[in-house]
């Protein structure tokens, strides 16, 4: 109830991102969604009933979010603006928006972009999904509605997965009452929702068996963005050369159409590898000692051995092995934005990813930085130790538990009469 109250009443008032409303109900429906958690934690079994009455409620709050209008600079404006580009014959990765030359291409639902003088640092299939969200309307409405069918079906590929696995179907819950997922999905529209749709697909369709599907599905997430590269180790004998072959067919056929005289269609991704820096401790601080390249490295490094640790640990169907590694390299990337964490959103659906959970509640405190009157764009000290300290705890908490569930238990010797 908590839940539905703070952010249905988000969603019709549309406080401005990082003020004392925004923190206020945020704060609110965080605490009901913990306290949901700590139920699932505890067995609740909600009946096949009461969920579909959840999911209701959940789309009855996101609905006013998707109609509240995009803010200045916001990313929905860079989407219409790559969107607009390929519509027009242009690479968005070779055009910078702001080049002169190109000036005539704005209009007042793609201007002004951010980081106007950098080109697109989006996938080609991203790009294919901004081109369908607007193939009626080159609109942030259109987008947003576009994420927020993509949510529906993802919610339901979470609810179904955790049937085929033999989990607890109560635990869709924990998507469902995501404040961050409402907040990045429904009112900022980030296209960040289709490729876990993607992901999430992919990892069902191993779990059934239906390797051809879960290859060119995962296939494409890596496409919109590449985080789930680092999950490559769990397919390990998994599938066999055809289906990867199948993947690579899928990668080639979206990357050949935009590739130009300057290479691989990457566009800006080196610029951010460079200089572009948000919420990344650790990467800044691997980067100040090694280089930004070796910090990059680093971060799918760290990636890629959680998810080989995971492959020979766990099976496929955990989500614990879906979603550590994807955290591993996140906690170790230049930019950790909220909404990066969606990708994460569809395996918290277990014990294993409380601390993860309670990830997407701390990090929301970056969003005192959209409301920094200095303008400085760097997250003060007091957000980063509250944000990472919160996961370190949880991580910490989910060790101690694992260590004393593990631990033999005594067995005291009967009397002797």
């Amino acid at each position: 109830m908590l839940v539905t109250v703070a952010l249905t009443t988000f969603g019709l008032v549309r406080p401005a991102d990082g003020s004392l409303p925004f923190f206020l109900l945020l704060a609110l429906a965080s605490t009901g969604y913990l306290a949901t958690l700590s139920q699932l934690v505890k067995g609740l079994r909600p009946s096949g009933r009461t969920l579909v009455l959840c999911a209701a409620v959940a789309l009855v709050w996101r609905v006013p979010m998707v109609l509240a209008p995009p803010e200045p600079a916001a990313d929905l404006r860079r989407y219409l603006w790559d969107a607009h580009l390929v519509r027009a014959g242009l690479s968005p990765y070779d055009v910078v928006p702001a080049d002169p030359a190109v000036a005539g291409l704005r209009t007042a639902e793609n201007w002004p972009v951010n980081n106007p003088e950098v080109p697109s640092p989006y996938p080609p299939a991203a790009q294919l999904f901004f081109l369908l969200a607007t193939a009626m309307s080159e609109t942030a409405r259109a987008i947003k509605v576009t994420a927020l069918v993509c949510d529906a079906f993802l919610a339901l590929v979470v609810w179904r997965s955790l049937l085929a696995t033999g989990g607890n179907p109560g635990w869709v819950l924990a998507y469902l009452f995501s404040p961050l997922v409402s907040l990045e999905i429904a009112r900022h529209g980030h296209l960040d929702v289709a490729g876990a749709l993607l992901l999430a697909v992919a990892a069902l369709a191993l779990v059934r068996g239906r390797a051809l599907l879960g290859s060119v599905a995962l296939a494409l997430s890596i496409a919109v963005k590449p985080l789930p590269i680092v999950l490559l180790p769990l397919l390990w004998r998994r599938i066999s050369l055809r289906h990867v072959g199948a993947g690579l067919v899928v990668l080639a056929a979206l990357y050949v159409p935009f590739r130009s005289g300057r290479g691989l269609p990457i566009g800006s991704v080196p610029d951010v590898i460079a200089r572009f820096r948000f919420n990344g401790p650790v990467f800044s601080t691997a980067a100040a000692l090694a280089g930004p390249k070796a910090a990059t490295l680093l971060a799918i490094a760290a990636g890629l051995a959680i998810a080989v640790r995971a492959r020979r640990r766990r099976a496929l169907g955990s989500p614990t092995a879906w979603a550590w590694p994807m955290a591993a390299t996140l906690v170790a990337a230049p930019l950790v934005y909220p909404w990066y964490l969606v990708w994460l959103a569809p395996f918290l659906v277990a014990l294993g990813t409380m601390p993860l959970a309670l990830w997407t509640v701390s990090i929301l405190g970056t969003y005192v930085v959209w409301a920094r009157v200095d303008g400085a764009w760097e997250v003060p000290v007091w957000a980063l130790l509250v944000e990472y300290g919160a996961l370190v705890a949880g991580a910490l908490w989910l060790w101690r538990r694992g260590r004393s569930s593990n631990a033999p238990r005594s067995v005291l010797p009967s009397e002797s009469s």
